[in-house]
């Protein structure tokens, strides 16, 4: 039996004014923070639309997580934070956006089926069309819960 755990700690997207923050070691910290929420943020979008292409080399987080976001066995657990504070509401709608076109992902490596002609299979469309609803579902659900 074998294994491996990793964790990452995204910290959120990172506001320099608001962290109380200065100087240029500051600034250089908070932009890699920001690259890195970005970079996994098109990775989950291109997994979860079932993209042909997906950017894990966009950054070495995602380099690091693509076996775990294409092997079947591994397991993924997200943990999202929201703010119950109406001055955040906008932040709470997109951290929950986030989740559930993550929680859309099928596991496995990603190829698109194709037919013969190397076009994709109407099956994969199928399915691809029954994921967006369950998202689009899923966040009419919790923008219900939050108004």
């Amino acid at each position: 039996m074998g294994g491996q755990l990793m964790l990452v700690d995204m910290a959120g997207s990172e506001n320099i004014e608001q962290a109380g923050q200065n100087g240029l070691e500051a600034k250089m910290q908070t932009g890699k923070i920001n690259q890195g929420n970005i970079a996994l943020k098109r990775v989950v979008e291109s997994i979860a639309n079932g993209d042909s292409h997906v950017p894990f080399r966009d950054s070495k987080l995602t380099m690091l997580l693509q076996d775990s976001f294409e092997d079947d066995k591994s397991k993924i657990l997200m943990i999202l934070c929201a703010s119950p504070d109406p001055k955040e509401m906008h932040k709470t709608i997109s951290t929950l956006e986030y989740g559930a076109k993550a929680k859309c992902i099928v596991r496995g490596p990603h190829t698109p089926l194709k037919d013969k002609h190397g076009t994709e299979d109407s099956s994969s469309a199928v399915i691809l069309g029954s994921r967006i609803t369950a998202m689009d579902q899923f966040i009419f659900k919790l923008q219900m819960e939050i108004y």
